[in-house]
């Protein structure tokens, strides 16, 4: 090495919803309110419990020394540190790390493992100041052909004692699973009125490295997971690379991807961004608590959710089976915008339910494409902010807008031409018609003007449907 020196549905409810009045919006931003609470109580609770960890709570420890080990894991051994060596100090200054020493430690794990796995974690008893441990893992895939997958580990550090508190090591969980985690531990000493020192910091760059196939085919592995506690993870182009289940999980850093293909994905962090090229999952949970989501999402369930940040993506939606396809968007404190492409293989009318919703911005989904026949549900909502939707001319059905303080437009393009090809003329009728509130359907024959349902609500902005 050279060295710079889980299956679950989520059904969508649709409701038809009232005007908002005073009551309404003062409902809305109280929810908001204990909602954003809940959000700070869970992150500082989630950060409490990794940073003042008892050693009693369902944590082992390795054998002679005081490492945290997940009470279902085993170890099979820990590799020593390499020869200390020292960095070069210019590239170091490029990479942005401070470190005049390094060490080493590597490991191989089977690519026919049922599954494989990387995880971290920190023992700092109360009051217990741990060494301050992060880093980064990059995930790439080599031209090479092996039967391997290798994990190379570089721990960088100031004194020697510090890389003492730390262990890299194999870990074996029930049957054929298998796995590393880096662990560190505190000194053992009080530290409620000392500041730590920036020489007590140690920092991990992880390179995870899969192999290619003899035959050029992707790479198929069962599940892969991580669970790590202040690591950022960055996957190079995985699109020759199939996981049967795929979960990441940091606490504290981003994830960021080129690409990722799946059968089921779930990817989670807590301070950080989410940022892929192209995911390809039929189902996917992405999760966030203090960061935005952004990137291009394919799938039939997907869940795009982070409580303070806003919510960017391109979604190619595909209704392939008898269940309606689902995409979900929510955050609180930021805007969403969703450009969606609904798809779909299928001889019969496809079904789609899209949910968008936050307090504090802009809401915005445009749906690009849908397929003829469509049975489309689709709501959007939020307190404070526009509220904008786009229906491509296959959209058929009920519509509804409505906000407190602005106006709801309602624009038709009339020169619109028939999707099916048959010189119809598309109807648009009214049921309700206000400044706050407008409500009607829209179609290019009667049954098809009963097919889908659209609401688009706000209270502090103006309101625009476009078809």
């Amino acid at each position: 090495m050279t060295h710079p020196t889980m299956d679950t549905k989520i059904p969508l409810q649709f409701e038809d919803l009232p005007s908002p009045g005073l009551a309404h919006r003062r409902g809305i931003l109280q929810a908001q309110a204990l909602q954003e609470t809940q959000t700070l109580l869970w992150f500082g609770a989630r950060y409490f419990q990794i940073n003042l960890r008892e050693p009693s709570e369902s944590v082992a420890f390795i054998e002679d020394h005081p490492h945290p080990l997940p009470p279902d894991m085993v170890v099979d051994h820990c590799e020593e540190w390499s020869d200390i060596g020292d960095t070069d100090p210019d590239v170091m200054v490029d990479r942005d790390i401070d470190f005049p020493h390094y060490a080493d430690a590597s490991f191989e794990l089977p690519v026919s493992a049922d599954t494989l796995f990387l995880i971290s974690r920190n023992s700092n008893p109360r009051h217990r100041r741990g060494v301050y441990a992060g880093g980064h893992v990059s995930y790439v895939q080599s031209e090479e052909v092996s039967d391997s997958v290798k994990v190379d580990i570089t721990a960088y550090f100031w004194h020697e004692k510090i890389l003492g508190s730390s262990k890299a090591c194999l870990l074996k969980r029930d049957e054929d699973q298998t796995g590393v985690g880096i662990f560190t531990r505190s000194d053992g000493k009080d530290h409620r009125h000392r500041r730590r020192s920036e020489h007590e910091r140690l920092r991990f760059d992880v390179t995870v490295t899969f192999p290619s196939t003899e035959d050029g085919s992707s790479l198929a592995i069962n599940r892969f997971f991580t669970d790590l506690e202040i690591f950022a993870q960055t996957f190079a182009d995985f699109s020759h690379v199939n996981f049967g289940k795929l979960q990441l999980k940091s606490v504290i850093g981003g994830l960021h991807a080129e690409s990722l293909s799946a059968g089921n994905a779930s990817i989670n962090t807590a301070v950080g961004s989410v940022k892929i090229q192209s995911l390809v999952a039929p189902e996917a949970f992405i999760s966030n608590a203090m960061g935005p989501i952004e990137g291009t999402y394919n799938g039939s369930k997907l869940t795009l959710t982070t409580s303070n940040g806003a919510i960017n993506v391109d979604v190619n939606l595909h209704n392939d089976d008898d269940d309606a396809a689902q995409l979900k968007m929510h955050t609180t404190n930021g805007p969403i915008q969703g450009n969606v492409n609904l798809l779909s293989s299928k001889e019969d009318p496809a079904s789609f339910n899209i949910a968008a919703r936050t307090a504090h911005g802009r809401v915005g989904v445009d749906v690009l494409s849908a397929p003829l026949n469509s049975n489309i549900t689709l709501q959007a909502t939020t307190a404070i902010g526009a509220a904008e939707i786009s229906l491509p001319p296959s959209y058929e059905g009920a519509f509804s807008g409505s906000t407190s303080l602005g106006s709801v437009d309602i624009a038709a393009d009339g020169e619109v031409e028939d999707p099916a090809g048959e010189d119809r003329e598309r109807k648009i009728e009214f049921s309700e018609v206000g400044r706050n509130r407008k409500v009607g359907r829209v179609g290019w024959s009667d049954e098809g003007m009963a097919r889908g349902k659209v609401s688009v609500v706000t209270s502090m902005a103006p309101v625009r449907i476009q078809f």
